[in-house]
Formats: structure tokens, C-alpha cells, sequence
């Protein structure tokens, strides 16, 4: 989709941008950087076992969002885990094995439906991972923790928006 540039307040094509929006647009991208370049810092310091584990198995940063994604939202169904990742859920269903053959997490059947795989951490590592990405996602949630309940909300509901926005994007591509 072309972009056109709305000047002087007069109407343009559809799918034009205010001078406003794009003020917002490169605002939103420069906290964005600094965001993820702040997430980013650290990220080696993973505890001694799990790196153990890591490296052993040859496990390494592409099954690090599964982990996190199990540790906050657990146990999931290797379905839920895919469409919270953004991967195909054949490629995650291999991450969560190759996890699951090491010994850091756990794949049992759903009691309630034998078609589904349930996925959560391995009892000996819950409580390293759980505080690993607790203090791997501290600033997130001290940020939260600063924002009302209210303004938190918003905050997901803007975040959603452009998560839908940027998928639809990437459908018509």
C-alpha cells in the first residue's frame, strides 16, 4: 500500500498519513529501538543449568520465546504457544521438542482432548526459569507497575491495534 503525505489539513488518497501520525510514527519507532535495545542488553546471562541444557542440546536463542511464552502463560498448548510467537506450528512443535528432549520442559497429552499437546516447564527448572525471566522482563514490568490500570489497558489496546495492523500488512503482501 502507498503511503502520500497529508500537508495544510487537505484531504489525500486513502491510506495517506497526517504530519501528525508521522511525528507519532517516528516517535513510536525511536522508543520501539530503545525498547528492544534495552531487552536485548543482558540477554546472555542466562543461569549456569540452563545454559548447561542450552548448549548440550544445541538449543539456542530461537527457543528462547517459547521458554518466556511457557514461564509467563503455562502450561499451553503447543498451538497457543505458536500463535503467541508468531511461528508455524510445526516449527514451534520442533522447538518444544527439542526442549522437551532436554529436560527443560515438559509435553504431556491434554486430558481433555488427546488430539492437543500440553506444554510446561520441568518441575527441577520452573523455579530458575521462572526467576530468570522475571528479572529478564523487570523493566517491563516496573514500567507496568507504573501505569494505572486504565492506562495499562489502553497501552495493550494500542499495542494490539498495530499488532493487527502489522499482520494484516504482512497477509497482503
Amino acid at each position: 500500500m502507498a503511503v502520500n503525505r497529508v500537508t495544510n489539513g487537505r484531504e489525500a488518497a486513502p491510506g495517506a498519513v497526517s504530519d501528525d501520525v508521522r511525528t507519532d510514527i517516528g516517535d513510536f519507532l525511536q522508543l520501539f529501538v530503545s525498547l528492544v535495545t534495552g531487552l536485548k542488553r543482558g540477554r546472555h546471562e542466562v543461569p549456569d543449568t540452563l545454559r548447561e541444557h542450552f548448549e548440550a542440546g544445541g538449543l539456542g536463542p530461537r527457543h528462547v520465546p517459547v521458554l518466556t511464552t511457557v514461564a509467563f502463560g503455562g502450561p499451553l498448548s503447543v498451538g497457543e504457544i505458536a500463535e503467541r510467537i508468531g511461528l508455524s506450528l510445526a516449527t514451534t512443535s520442533l522447538m518444544v521438542s527439542e526442549l522437551d528432549r532436554h529436560g527443560v520442559v515438559v509435553r504431556a497429552e491434554d486430558p481433555h482432548d488427546r488430539r492437543r499437546t500440553i506444554v510446561r516447564l520441568h518441575d527441577d527448572h520452573r523455579a530458575m526459569v521462572d526467576a530468570w525471566t522475571q528479572e529478564r522482563f523487570s523493566p517491563i514490568a516496573r514500567g507496568f507497575a507504573r501505569m494505572s490500570p486504565t492506562v495499562r489497558k489502553h497501552f495493550m489496546d494500542g499495542m494490539r491495534t498495530l499488532v493487527d495492523e502489522a499482520q494484516a500488512g504482512a497477509r497482503e503482501d
